[in-house]
């Protein structure tokens, strides 16, 4: 069994007033909100849906959904744009759609949604917090997500990113929980929280090995629990099996989560990201690339099409592989970096700098110290730390791109948040260890 205990670095202590501590988490929560909303009244909250733009293709597979008419739409270089398509995993449409049947084709409504997702984001991070830290950590890392830029910019959108922030965040409360005391009932949640993650958003097929690996570590004293932990990737294939079961009938091909991967993977491995500074370690349209651009429109059909972009990116990258470590190091600093491109408007650039920049040296500075902190004990808060692995993973086979970086953000600040309060105790008592109070 492991320590059920949270690990508690030194601190400043809040008021310990009963009533006003009770209070703060749903406080925190309103002013998140009213923040999201603010800013989304002032952006328009009717605002139209950019032409080829993710947004408009999620709507508009959330439309066809709920009028009855399946899972169809636009895919790049495919004539019909009313087509079935397997081109994005079909979690944030489900819920849009679910949105439209109660209110209509309504986007705003959507878009109020998503800025309650992202402020519903501070109570699990208060929840997470006190399970891997204490309640100071937990309610300072969710006020500082209450103001976050990032969240504050993307709530108002009809992107996956509210819903995978979410759905990360349960799957690792659920994880967590599971480690202190291990049940068939917490297994069996896992799974389904898994299983949504993949259908929100693939990427999270990298957690894969980070979650084995924190298993093994985690319970390997245990054959028991360890035997529980296998219900876990069960589960979640039985909640992908309605999904590659209809793309087996749609296209006859297995198809667990999109029929994007392809692309993805040429988008951020070729000659141009390679080798132009404006590019390097991100991502560029595969269509843009000269070389490629005939054959990827040629086929008219979003798996062959994918496919063919597969092929590309698996060739470039065999024959380019004095550029793997030099590629690497790119990515991670494009995905990473507090610097945004000198194109990005300015409040953002600052924004992005004066919140990411300090979180992001703090987090560096305590990540390895926790992490070896919660090994020492047996404490499940290194689940933290697979979270966030497993994103520097998705950027080093893909590309690097802050958006993508948003969901892990919260683990981020909550190793920042523990690691600043544990300098601050260490600073007024020199003697003090990591976790002492």
């Amino acid at each position: 069994m492991t320590n059920p205990q949270a690990v508690p670095p030194a601190r400043v202590v809040l008021p310990t007033h009963g009533r006003w501590r009770a209070k703060l988490p749903q406080s925190i929560f309103v002013v998140a909100l009213v923040l999201r909303l603010a800013f989304l009244a002032v952006q328009g909250i009717n605002r139209p849906l950019a032409a080829g733009s993710d947004e408009l293709e999620y709507d508009t597979y959330a439309w066809n959904m709920a009028q009855g008419h399946g899972y169809r739409g636009m895919s790049p270089d495919v004539t019909d744009q009313d087509h079935l398509t397997a081109y994005r995993p079909p979690g944030p449409s489900l819920v849009y759609a679910a949105v439209y049947l109660v209110a209509g084709h309504r986007i705003a409504v959507v878009r109020v949604v998503n800025c309650v997702l992202a402020a519903l984001g501070c109570l699990l991070i208060i929840v997470l917090g006190r399970l891997c830290f204490d309640e100071t950590t937990a309610l300072a890392a969710a006020a500082i997500w209450a103001v976050w830029p990032v969240s504050i910019f993307l709530s108002g959108t009809l992107l996956s990113e509210q819903l995978a922030l979410v759905a990360l965040l349960s799957l690792v409360i659920a994880g967590v929980r599971f480690a202190e005391r291990p049940s068939v009932r917490l297994a069996l949640l896992a799974g389904v929280l898994l299983g949504l993650n993949l259908l929100v958003h693939p990427s999270r097929i990298f957690l894969f090995p980070l979650l084995a690996l924190w298993a093994v570590v985690q319970f390997w004293r245990s054959w028991r629990t360890l035997a529980l932990v296998a219900l876990v990737p069960l589960v979640a294939a039985l909640v992908l099996a309605p999904w590659i079961v209809r793309n087996e009938r749609v296209f006859g091909a297995f198809i667990p989560f999109s029929s994007s991967g392809g692309s993805v993977l040429l988008q951020g491995n070729n000659r141009i990201v390679a080798t132009d500074p404006e590019y390097l370690g991100y991502n560029i349209w595969d269509t843009e690339i000269p070389e490629y651009r005939d054959a990827l429109r040629a086929p008219n059909n979003e798996l062959e099409r994918d496919k063919v972009a597969k092929r590309f990116a698996v060739e470039w990258i065999s024959t380019h592989r004095d550029r793997w470590i030099p590629m690497a190091i790119a990515k991670l600093r494009r995905g990473w970096t507090p610097f945004l491109q000198e194109h990005t408007a300015l409040p953002q650039r600052l924004s992005m700098l004066l919140a990411w920049g300090p979180i992001l040296l703090a987090a560096l500075i305590g990540f390895v110290p926790w992490l070896i902190r919660f090994l020492r004990l047996r404490h499940p808060g290194s689940l933290l730390h697979a979270m966030i692995l497993h994103m520097a993973a998705l950027n080093v086979v893909f590309f690097g791109l802050a958006r993508y970086r948003y969901v892990v953000e919260p683990y981020c600040i909550l190793i920042a948040v523990a690691t600043v309060i544990w300098l601050w105790g260490r600073y007024q008592r020199p003697s003090l260890a990591l976790g002492d109070r």
